[in-house]
């Protein structure tokens, strides 16, 4: 028994998850473009276990996805700390949240750690 070639909408999901992890943000417009033209009129009869696998694959790249948009938040976030610090001096509460200092305030305790 001869296996059939994948659809061509996984071999374009596949595409799209390698662009994800290579970084290649560019590359995924015209991969979706491709994959959303397959998807509307596909290029073979696609059976129950194509629909299944074009499904796995949507879903692998979407939790890629969600992971890759989690990732650029945190550097985001962490980004912005650092251009916090690099403005003056920050400190945490006792909660871990951040507390810039009043550089005017006189007296009173330290506002955090040291």
């Amino acid at each position: 028994m001869t296996s059939l070639p994948d659809p061509k909408a996984v071999l374009l999901l596949d595409e799209i998850h390698g662009a994800l992890l290579r970084h290649d943000y560019p590359a995924l417009g015209p991969l979706g473009q491709a994959l959303e033209a397959e998807l509307d009129q596909p290029s073979q009869r696609l059976d129950a276990a194509a629909v299944a696998l074009i499904r796995a694959r949507a879903d692998r790249n979407a939790a890629t996805l969600r992971a890759t948009t989690q990732g650029i938040r945190s550097a985001l976030r962490r980004l912005a700390e650092v251009r916090q610090v690099a403005r003056g001096m920050v400190t945490y509460d006792r909660t871990g949240r951040h507390e810039t200092p009043d550089p005017g305030a006189a007296g009173g305790p330290p506002l955090g750690r040291f």
